[in-house]
């Protein structure tokens, strides 16, 4: 199992900052581009969860509700890659929600099955996908509706199931698999038509705390990592309800999907019914939201950074997906890197 000290990993932090983009040569912050074109008609509708290479290329899922889905890869500049097959398990679906790349050629996807077709049902599944040989390997299985990735230094998985309300730690073979939290504020609103709780989550820059968004509660809770990378007490980090009171705004957190961490500790949210990118400093108050004029952000979903530049998928859920995409936001701060 891979181990990464964290001086080592705090040395790739201070080298991300170093190497990002000169203002001079990027575009405002703030701006929103489009980067992969429109993926309605394409293997690659509905996209949801987003991961990226040591080359810069990234990797998407496809989360239609179909008995063959799709990776997809795409390079640093939106060219579409591959595509590679994703067959269905006893579910008779495939869709893919969260993906993680595991150098050389490794992406670790999470298929919800049939769970929304046959509510109640567990044939979500951990699949390792290689991207070059082609080959599909379920690792893990008994998941109501896996959801977000996370990855910590000792190169263990943990995976949030939004259904069950549980964050599962697993070796990369899908060894050691225990639900590592299983804690109340996890849960998502009972008798919601969705409901979502535990869903994007990610752990600080010391990795003392996963930040965990709760979608239909629109919540981010932290929970403390204690020695050997165990999981300690739960606590609200921020409520959209109290934001929108004590900001005087509206629709703080709503959706709460992806999220992701620049190098001075503000957590980037992807609110997806509020089809923004909204932005939590350390202590969380609402200090940025983002959205485009001109390009559709439609169910913003996950997020992933590279530099100053946070990438996130329009899942373009209830519509068919007409409007599915990989954008891209320019950000003031570089975001940590990915392990």
């Amino acid at each position: 199992m891979t181990t990464k000290p964290l001086w080592m990993y705090l040395a790739l932090v201070v080298g991300t900052a170093a190497i990002a983009s000169p203002a001079a040569a990027s575009p405002p912050v703030g701006t929103i581009s489009p980067v992969t074109g429109n993926l309605a008609a394409t293997e690659c509708i509905n996209p949801e969860g987003l991961t990226i290479d040591l080359q810069g290329n990234l990797y998407t899922g496809s989360a239609a509700i179909a008995p063959t889905t799709h990776v997809c890869k795409f390079d640093h500049h939106g060219a579409f890659v591959k595509a590679v097959d994703i067959p269905a398990g006893p579910g008779g679906f495939a869709p893919l929600l969260g993906v993680h790349f595991e150098p050389p050629r490794t992406v670790f996807a999470l298929d919800f099955a049939d769970t929304l077709v046959h509510p109640g049902t567990s044939n979500g599944r951990v699949l390792s996908v290689d991207m070059e040989s082609e080959q599909v390997t379920t690792i893990a299985t008994g998941f109501s509706f896996p959801n977000g990735f996370a990855e910590d230094l000792e190169g263990n998985l943990y995976v949030a199931d939004s259904f069950q309300g549980t964050i599962t730690r697993m070796r990369k073979d899908g060894s050691n698999k225990s639900v590592w939290s299983a804690d109340p504020l996890l849960a998502g609103v009972t008798g919601a038509g969705l409901p979502i709780g535990a869903n994007g989550i990610a752990f600080d820059t010391f990795f003392q705390h996963m930040y965990v968004s709760n979608t239909s509660r629109r919540l981010i809770v932290r929970i403390d990592v204690g020695p050997n990378w165990t999981a300690g007490a739960a606590e609200i980090f921020a409520n959209g309800a109290t934001i929108d009171a004590n900001q005087n705004t509206t629709k703080s957190l709503l959706g709460a999907d992806g999220i992701a961490f620049d190098l001075f500790g503000n957590l980037y949210v992807a609110a997806n019914a509020a089809n923004e990118i909204q932005v939590l400093s350390p202590s969380a108050n609402l200090t940025a939201r983002y959205a485009s004029p001109s390009l559709p952000m439609d169910t913003t979903a996950s997020l992933i950074f590279w530099g100053n530049q946070l990438f996130f998928t329009n899942l373009s859920l209830l519509d068919g997906g007409i409007n599915s995409s990989v954008a891209v936001l320019q950000t003031p701060l570089p975001g940590l890197p990915p392990l």
